[in-house]
């Protein structure tokens, strides 16, 4: 067996001498024989040694029986160790999860924070046999092309120096070396699918070939290959697909080979932190194929598509209803006054003649222009409300705020963001729109309060989308 090893941890590189490895013991034969094979290998390869033990508390005094035969054997091998214990029924109550599979992520987010703490690998002790079950398991319950690639020897920081060899190899190890080690009495159990296809199938299929996982493991290394040169042709083909603004081109993305599609439908979900499960993937494929659509992927997260490109959008929190009172005698030039979060209104106040000079009296600085004299002690920056309306210049009309965003074309989502000032109970500007004939800037005026808008992240965001 030490030879198999070796050339596992050589063939995949899983680390060099000097290395650091924190070994996950649980106490069974499997990993009391990785530690062991490590703690031989250690002087030779001057590796730095720690073990990791989770107690689940599923099993009562078993486990702590097993978190106590971890302690004694680090002990007697000069091993440090690390245990910490986890409410595995607990957390499986309240997500919903399994028990199989909120152990598997208790296990994982430990082992996780310690390798992050000892910047190390973490070697753990899956074995061919693990492999077997594994691809079995997702077999059964229809998987794709990276489902039937099984265990993969190196992950991240995960390393599986036993990955090729048998259970039985492992438990004729232990025997040689004369290893003691505890059994999970819920390995006869069968209540769990792993320990059906365990003790039920793997021994029915072995009768047909005896070296089953063996076998499984040669075709996993296969389909190993064939999915990571697929990943590879899927990243080529994302970073093809995709502009600055990190939109995909939908029509090049149709030409693309049945095998690659998904896999770039799974990067674009994936670079954005969101599950790629076959279902979400099969309800994007359908829009893009559509050529138009939405999906709502998350609270804040949507996928989008038209007829020329597809992208992910962030969904921002509704704006809050803001109002902020501005004493027009504190009013400085240039200083900003932020209304709500990422959006900013500046004032400035000119005579008019050097506003003459510097804009020219142009429609759009008309527009972001009052009448300085005319507009009260107290301005009010404020969000719209349903009761507002605004009597533009030389329209000889009121007209409510909902009707004049209309004829702009203001896009329903940015009105509850658009700026109204207010003074004394009545509009005299709303900003896209423009200033209340009472304080638009005429023959008359002396001195122009001139508004600057910094767009928020909504307008930004709607804008974006709407290109």
């Amino acid at each position: 067996m030490k030879a198999k090893v070796l050339s596992t941890i050589q063939q995949h590189q899983m680390f060099t001498q000097g290395a650091v490895l924190l070994v996950a013991v649980s106490g069974g034969a499997d990993s009391v024989a990785l530690l062991h094979f490590l703690r031989e290998l250690r002087e030779e390869w001057n590796l730095t040694l720690r073990a990791l033990h989770l107690n689940h508390n599923l099993r009562g005094a078993e486990s702590g029986a097993d978190e106590a035969f971890v302690r004694k054997l680090c002990a007697d091998w000069n091993i440090p160790l690390t245990v910490e214990s986890a409410d595995v029924a607990a957390r499986a109550a309240k997500t919903g999860e399994s028990i199989e599979v909120a152990a598997r992520n208790c296990r994982y987010e430990f082992f996780e924070r310690e390798g992050r703490a000892h910047q190390a690998k973490v070697a753990t002790a899956h074995t061919c046999s693990d492999n077997g079950e594994t691809v079995l398991l997702n077999l059964i319950r229809g998987t794709a092309l990276r489902g039937l690639t099984g265990i993969a020897p190196v992950r991240g920081r995960y390393v599986r120096p036993l990955i090729a060899c048998t259970r039985r190899e492992i438990e004729a190890y232990c025997q040689e070396h004369n290893l003691s080690y505890v059994t999970d009495s819920t390995n006869h159990s069968d209540a769990y699918t792993r320990n059906r296809i365990r003790r039920h199938i793997m021994p029915l299929l072995e009768q047909e070939n005896p070296r089953l996982a063996e076998g499984l493991a040669r075709m996993c290394e296969i389909l190993r290959q064939d999915a990571d040169y697929l990943d590879e042709q899927a990243e080529t083909a994302f970073e093809n697909l995709k502009n600055p603004e990190k939109r995909l081109n939908r029509r090049e993305f149709l030409q693309l080979p049945g095998a690659l599609k998904g896999r770039v439908l799974a990067l674009l979900l994936r670079r954005e932190g969101l599950e790629a499960d076959s279902r979400t993937i099969q309800n994007l494929s359908r829009i893009v194929e559509e050529g138009a659509g939405a999906w709502q992927l998350s609270d804040r997260v949507r996928f989008r598509c038209r007829e020329k490109e597809f992208w992910l959008e962030q969904i921002l929190a509704p704006i809050p209803y803001f109002s902020v009172e501005v004493p027009v005698g504190q009013i400085r030039d240039g200083s900003a006054i932020q209304v709500y979060s990422g959006k900013e209104v500046k004032f400035r106040v000119k005579d008019k003649e050097n506003f003459i000079k510097t804009q020219n009296i142009h429609k759009k600085a008309l527009t972001y222009s009052l009448d300085y004299d005319r507009i009260g002690k107290i301005l009010i920056l404020r969000q719209r409300l349903p009761s507002d309306r605004l009597r533009l210049p030389g329209r000889g009309c009121s007209k409510t705020l909902k009707n004049l965003f209309q004829e702009k074309k203001v896009p329903a989502s940015q009105r509850l963001g658009r700026v109204v000032l207010e003074s004394g109970g009545r509009v005299l500007w709303v900003e896209g729109i423009g200033p209340d004939e009472s304080v638009a800037v005429s023959d008359a005026t002396e001195r122009i309060l001139m508004i600057e808008v910094t767009e928020g992240p909504h307008e930004r965001e709607d804008r974006k989308n709407s290109d």
